[in-house]
């Protein structure tokens, strides 16, 4: 299946099929948001879509943080969504090579993520691919 597969930045005209790819997830984020970041030429972001055919099967976005601690940047993979219909197929490894790539592009030594304590086969995927858990994620709501 990967051989039919085109890994190729996001652009405005994805942004109904990256929203689809979202609410897979449970997410759902504004239209206008979403289509700021596809359409954003950062040197701090990259969202790369897959592609089959004509037909956006999977995105992955990257952001580039700098850690004062550390005196260097990290990337952090923000989503990782691949169809319904096309899991376990290879999609999500080529996009999730892009982020790497896209990673150390952007002169991250490293890059993280998190994934729900629920999403088991995610949690799989990424040991497969290299991944460790190396320390617990805390967030608290600020805004109003």
């Amino acid at each position: 299946m990967t051989a039919s597969v085109r890994i190729r930045r996001a652009r405005p005209a994805d942004v109904s099929a990256v929203l689809d790819l979202l609410g897979q997830l449970g997410y759902t984020p504004e239209q206008e948001w979403v289509r700021t970041w596809v359409s954003t030429v950062s040197p701090d972001d990259r969202c790369w879509v897959a592609e089959t055919g004509s037909a956006v099967v999977g995105l992955a976005h990257v952001h580039r943080v700098p850690f004062l601690t550390e005196s260097a940047y990290r990337a952090r993979l923000t989503a990782l969504v691949v169809d319904e219909a096309e899991r376990s197929r290879g999609v999500g490894a080529l996009l999730l090579e892009a982020a790497e790539q896209a990673a150390r592009e952007m002169g991250a030594t490293e890059l993280e993520l998190s994934t729900s304590h629920r999403r088991h086969g995610a949690h799989r995927f990424y040991e497969r691919h290299g991944y460790t858990q190396s320390a617990r994620h805390y967030r608290k709501t600020v805004a109003p």
